[in-house]
């Protein structure tokens, strides 16, 4: 059934505003969301309310085109979340280690010491960078939402872990009882949360956000050959699985330092190409990908999110001050899992995210195997403890530097990362 639309005229051009769901592009027209239709009054505001942001509130009283534009926004969070990180990350590190925030049990004592979790300060960061830049439409209130609840299970998680440790080193529990709760939150209750909040997120996003509609796009095929439609009740589960998935990989992957930080920047990079090249008509029509209007308001989220894990990387390189903890793995994961549905790059997340899948893939394998066979797959899960383990049994002298097999480790999956990228926006954009 076509969908409804309303014209109007802005600088003597035609814009159609769509209030469908099933609207497709025309040569020179704009779709902007049903629920910006009814108030069309100026490129700052698409709803006659006051901006919702500082940069949009210097182009209402400026005039200035330049605090408009979405790549200035985004370049705007980027350096803003990395200085105040970089400002915040030295009191924040000094105030968990006066509180021995350390779920290590082998840890040292003092300056050296490496605490935890850096994920709350993400999320400070996070939040207040997007007042600064982001203009609120239904795809950032989405992403935002999915890291505000994914990060809150991670930070509660991560409490549970530090309390945990002070009650073993009161003697309440055994070094046994420690490690079996080592996760923190039972893994059952915290799936059931990733599920339930991702069911949520996925109900809304389709009903809200007209562009989440149960469209897809293929690997290798154009959206002019095969652009296919998932009905509500596979594309629902489909969408929540992503996001779950993405949450637990990125925190699978989070065992050395620095391991999970590259991969997330490729990650939200791939994103935030994708987001900007599919807000615009004419570059979709030329490289036969889906037109999704207003997703480039996601563009200053990951200026926010890649500013934010450069500072992280200055003080969580080895040997590391800080780790990002459950709270910035999860939050992040999930988040990052919900921007890959906006853009339709669902299908390409496990070339570009392949690091995430292979970890989270690789403690599924061995546990389904193990419960099975009573064998182990891998010497030990995740994938990069089992290669931590094969290179020391080839080599003794690895066996003897753990801290630089485990550089090593790390330095080859952020250049696989780097690869996957490039991979992944090649397959996106050209190859059909």
């Amino acid at each position: 059934m076509p969908a409804k639309a309303i014209r109007v005229r802005e600088k003597g051009l035609p814009v159609r505003l769509s209030v469908g769901r099933a609207a497709r592009p025309l040569p020179i027209t704009t779709y902007i969301p049903r629920e910006a239709a009814p108030g069309l009054t100026g490129p700052h505001t698409l709803d006659g309310k006051p901006p919702r942001m500082l940069l949009a509130f210097l182009h209402q009283h400026t005039g200035i085109f330049l605090f408009n534009s979405r790549l200035f926004a985004t370049s705007v969070a980027t350096v803003f979340s990395f200085v105040m990180a970089m400002a915040l990350f030295p009191p924040y590190i000094a105030f968990l280690r006066r509180m021995r925030c350390s779920s290590e049990l082998e840890s040292q004592k003092g300056d050296t010491e490496p605490v935890m979790p850096a994920g709350l300060l993400f999320m400070v960061i996070i939040f207040v960078t997007s007042l600064v830049a982001v203009r609120f439409n239904s795809y950032a209130l989405s992403a935002l939402a999915v890291y505000g609840f994914f990060g809150i299970i991670g930070g509660v998680d991560d409490i549970v872990k530090l309390i945990n440790k002070r009650r073993l080193a009161q003697g309440a529990i055994t070094k046994q009882d420690y490690q079996y709760k080592s996760d923190g939150i039972s893994t059952s209750l915290r799936l059931s949360l990733y599920i339930g909040i991702s069911l949520l997120v996925a109900v809304a996003a389709y009903k809200y956000i007209p562009n989440i509609n149960g469209r897809i796009t293929v690997p290798f095929f154009s959206i002019e050959r095969h652009f296919p439609y998932l009905p509500f009740w596979v594309f629902i589960p489909f969408m929540a699985l992503i996001i779950a998935s993405m949450a637990n990989g990125v925190n699978f992957t989070d065992g050395f330092d620095t391991l999970a930080t590259v991969p997330l920047i490729t990650c939200v990079t791939f994103v935030g190409l994708t987001a900007f090249v599919s807000s615009n008509s004419k570059w979709c029509s030329y490289l036969l990908i889906p037109f999704i209007p207003n997703v480039e308001e996601i563009l200053p989220l990951v200026g926010a999110i890649i500013g934010v894990l450069l500072a992280f990387l200055w003080f969580n390189s080895p040997p590391s001050s800080i780790i990002m903890g459950d709270s910035g793995a999860i939050g992040l994961g999930g988040m990052v899992g919900i921007m890959f549905v906006f853009v339709k790059a669902e299908f390409y997340l496990p070339v570009v995210g392949f690091v995430f899948l292979m970890e989270f893939m690789s403690d599924i394998i061995q546990i389904g195997w193990f419960k099975m066979t009573r064998k182990r797959v891998f010497l030990m899960a995740p994938i990069h403890h089992h290669f931590q383990l094969s290179m020391a049994k080839k080599n003794p002298f690895y066996n003897n530097n753990k801290a630089l097999t485990r550089s090593k480790i790390t330095w080859r999956f952020h250049i696989l990362s780097v690869i996957l990228l490039v991979m992944g926006l090649i397959l996106f954009f050209k190859v059909r």
